[in-house]
């Protein structure tokens, strides 16, 4: 495997990670709104 096929390989891994992580917090921030709703001032 060359050098680029490497560098193109550790790249589209680092990029997945990123994405993995962005969708998880996506996610727990919808779950943290469902469970403690904001107080509506009246």
């Amino acid at each position: 495997m060359s050098l680029v096929e490497s560098g193109l390989e550790v790249m589209a891994l680092g990029l997945a990670g990123v994405f993995a992580v962005l969708i998880l917090f996506y996610f727990m921030i919808k779950l943290l709104i469902k469970a403690f709703p904001p107080k509506e001032e009246s």
